[in-house]
């Protein structure tokens, strides 16, 4: 009777500790649209397309890389959301902010579109040298004509940024000024087709 009565009395207060223990899941998202030049309209209408990744980086899960070619993800964080959803929402984002088009819808609207973005996504990972990091992103675009699914131009867009820490904030932080240029560099290459 008296060890039930100690385990009862004994067992929540070991499940209260026994949490205070573990370690706390870092969430993590992109932002990096805030300083995308502005444009006169190019486009009336423009969809973006779900982004598509080749490479298995494109859960929640967030990547590294090291020298020695060995890849892993960090146990205590990821990213908020998928790595597409997050892409998608930071694309769209950076074109409605730089004026590029009149409209910019994503793959689910049922509105017409003059012209369609398609998005690939190459590389999105960060690469662990020793005491040293950095983000590497690769991301190629494709523009089509709606109605006749040509293809107007295409270009792949890469940066490399070094990371502030060889953790994962360190390469959020990174990944986030890489994004930044690329969504300039973009907005641009947009505008001359």
């Amino acid at each position: 009777m008296r060890s039930t009565f100690l385990f009862f009395l004994l067992a929540p207060l070991i499940f209260i500790f026994s949490g205070c223990s573990q370690k706390t899941l870092h969430l993590y998202t992109l932002d990096a649209a805030s300083s995308v030049p502005r444009v006169s309209p190019r486009f009336e209408t423009l969809r973006v397309d779900y982004p598509q990744g080749i490479e298995n980086g494109m859960s929640d899960r967030i990547y590294f890389r090291r020298g020695d070619l060995s890849q892993s993800y960090y146990a205590q964080s990821q990213w908020a959301q998928t790595l597409n959803r997050i892409l998608l929402a930071n694309l769209l984002e950076t074109l409605r902010r730089s004026g590029i088009a009149r409209h910019v819808i994503d793959y689910a609207s049922q509105a017409d579109a003059d012209y369609e973005l398609e998005s690939t996504v190459y590389r999105f990972e960060q690469i662990v040298e020793g005491k040293h990091s950095y983000a590497e992103i690769s991301i190629g675009l494709r523009l089509l004509r709606s109605d006749t699914k040509k293809l107007i131009a295409q270009k792949i867009f890469t940066a490399r940024v070094p990371c502030p820490t060889t953790d994962a904030r360190g390469f959020v932080e990174a990944a986030n000024n890489a994004l930044e240029k690329l969504g300039a560099e973009m907005v641009r290459w947009l505008v001359r087709q």
